[in-house]
């Protein structure tokens, strides 16, 4: 099944640079805080959207990430039954759950903030990014120490095989204590009537490995 899909283009987010397909997309000062540099590539994708404000530190990396897939890709309509969302991390929602607790952990300051504890589930990102572009195809959320090429490949192609999709959201985005990155690649299926491109990257394990 590889040869029948590609990715089409693939965004890292780290240490305050974005890169879309290897080039630079948008950096700011390295010795700016995360929420700091988040705030600046909002605003550099001209983004309308209130509910990011409200958003943990984990699903913004997702969101702006697949905004930069979006964008590079002339925004097409992902919306519907027909793209799909594979994501995976090692640390789960950990950096949102280590905040909850400090608001439950003392008796004399116990403030259990519901808008945080919504954000307590890793899978939650893909949530933000369903609702945002109205996607209603299969999702899942892995939590490994490493991103697994070989898992990934499997999953995704099964997916393809299984279900009537025609993209897949595929990345690792991964958020503790200021600490991240996000690497998010668009994964489709590849018709015989599609002009080639000399960007498309062949969907196997190896370039996985390549890209990861």
């Amino acid at each position: 099944m590889s040869d029948k899909q590609y990715i089409s283009s693939y965004c890292r987010i780290s240490k305050n640079q974005v890169h879309v397909n290897g080039n630079i997309s948008f950096e700011s000062d390295k010795n700016k805080s995360f929420p700091e540099f988040i705030k600046e590539v909002y605003k550099h994708l001209g983004m309308s959207y209130p509910k990011f404000y409200k958003m943990d530190h984990l699903s913004k990396l997702g969101l702006v990430a697949t905004e930069f897939l979006l964008d590079y890709e002339k925004k097409p309509d992902l919306s519907g039954p027909g793209t799909g969302i594979v994501l995976a991390n090692s640390v789960s929602s950990l950096d949102t759950d280590i905040a909850y607790q400090k608001t439950i952990s003392k008796k004399e300051e116990y403030f259990p903030s519901p808008a945080v504890f919504v954000y307590t589930l890793p899978n939650i990102v893909m949530g933000e990014i369903c609702i945002k572009h109205h996607i209603q195809g299969e999702s899942i959320f892995f939590v490994n120490k490493d991103f697994d090429p070989s898992l990934m490949h499997f999953y995704v192609n099964d997916l393809f095989q299984r279900k009537d999709l025609n993209s897949i959201l595929l990345g690792w985005v991964d958020y503790l204590d200021n600490d991240y990155l996000s690497l998010f690649c668009l994964v489709k299926k590849n018709p015989s009537t599609e002009k080639d491109c000399s960007e498309k990257i062949n969907f196997t394990v190896h370039d996985l490995e390549k890209l990861f």
